[in-house]
């Protein structure tokens, strides 16, 4: 199979924000190309996002936006578009959107498919399946290589594979299990965690209904764009009760 494993870094809480993009390219079970890209973002950098993966205002000003950036890389989303969670197809939907491009790309999620045929790990974040599948170390949150992390465990995926991983029949009920069960592994709810949680459930909205309670507390805590101590904490035991009825 031919596919681009891609990965995004916001440099605030909106799905715009890109600031920094990388890909791995994958022909005939191999990666061939790999690249990445500093880009100047839409509203600028924020505290939060900065110290997670260390991109800044001094490392963006002088670089393109997406929209400029566009045609040197357009050619990479006629490929289907792997990443490990649905965090960057919320990204390029709305770089699309914001700058107008009309993309329209085949997209599969890598830590979904992990969470179906790998079901008793602990959780199935990059780290973890990197660990599992005995694969080289990697500089998490450097797009790059989370790209070519990316890359190289669904390849291992498929190998594995219990199923057909573009085409197998999806359980949205189990796949919200497992997200959730992926964000209680480590007892905490961070912020990223939360607004992934956040875009799974815009794109599911039979779970959403399903789960109002969920999904109308992630909009209040996220609404000022920060998740303090306190409303981590609900969240954590809200997600507790939950998973214990799914």
């Amino acid at each position: 199979m031919n596919f681009i494993a891609i990965d995004f870094e916001t440099a605030n809480p909106k799905r715009v924000s890109a600031c920094a993009f990388g890909y791995a390219k994958v022909c005939d079970c191999k990666i061939i190309e790999t690249n990445g890209y500093l880009i100047k973002p839409v509203g600028g950098h924020a505290p939060f996002q900065s110290k997670i993966h260390g991109i800044k205002e001094e490392h963006t000003f002088d670089k393109p936006d997406f929209g400029d950036l566009y045609p040197e890389i357009q050619d990479i989303f006629n490929y289907p578009l792997v990443a490990h969670s649905l965090f960057d197809k919320q990204v390029l939907k709305a770089l699309s959107d914001h700058f107008n491009l009309g993309l329209s790309f085949e997209y599969i999620d890598s830590s979904s498919i992990a969470k179906k045929q790998l079901p008793n790990l602990k959780n199935c974040k990059l780290k973890t399946l990197v660990k599992h599948f005995a694969l080289p170390a990697f500089k998490h949150h450097a797009p790059t290589e989370d790209a070519i992390a990316c890359a190289t465990i669904f390849l291992k995926l498929l190998e594995y594979g219990k199923e057909e991983a573009s085409q197998s029949p999806r359980d949205e009920t189990a796949e919200f299990k497992g997200f959730v069960k992926g964000i209680l592994a480590d007892d905490e709810v961070n912020y990223k965690e939360a607004y992934e949680l956040l875009y799974w459930l815009e794109d599911h909205t039979k779970i959403a209904n399903q789960h109002q309670n969920i999904y109308l507390k992630i909009k209040e805590v996220l609404e000022d764009d920060h998740l303090d101590r306190i409303e981590a904490m609900e969240m954590r035991n809200l997600l507790y009760n939950v998973f214990k009825t799914i």
